[in-house]
C-alpha cells in the first residue's frame, strides 16, 4: 500500500498516481539488479556546484539586470514627477559602469 504525499490517500501497490488528488506516487522500494547490494547503504550525494564559467556569466547577468532595474526606476521616477533631468546622468553613469565593467 502506498500513501500520497500530497493528500495521505491509501492506494494500491501497482498505482502510479494517486486515485484522489492525481499526485504522482513514489514507492519507497528500490528495484536492485544485484539482490547482496539491496542491503547496502546508499552513497550520500555530492553537489558538484556550478562551473566557473556558468558562475561568471550568471553574476554579470544579474548586475546587468540591476542596471535595467535602475534605469527603470529612474525612468518610472521622471515620468511620475514630470521632471526628466535626472534620467540624463543615471544613464550616463550607467554607460560608464557598463563600459569599465565590460558588461
Amino acid at each position: 500500500m502506498i500513501i500520497c504525499t500530497k493528500c495521505g490517500a491509501k492506494n494500491s501497490d501497482e498505482t502510479l498516481v494517486c486515485g484522489h488528488c492525481g499526485n504522482k506516487l513514489q514507492s519507497s522500494r528500490r528495484v536492485s539488479a544485484n539482490p547482496a547490494s539491496a542491503d547496502a547503504p546508499l552513497e550520500p550525494f555530492h553537489h558538484q556546484g556550478l562551473s566557473p564559467d556558468i558562475l561568471r556569466s550568471l553574476k554579470r547577468m544579474l548586475e546587468a539586470w540591476g542596471y535595467v532595474l535602475l534605469l527603470g526606476g529612474v525612468a518610472v521616477g521622471c515620468i511620475s514627477y514630470r521632471v526628466w533631468w535626472p534620467l540624463y546622468p543615471t544613464v550616463a553613469v550607467i554607460v560608464l559602469l557598463l563600459w569599465l565593467r565590460r558588461v
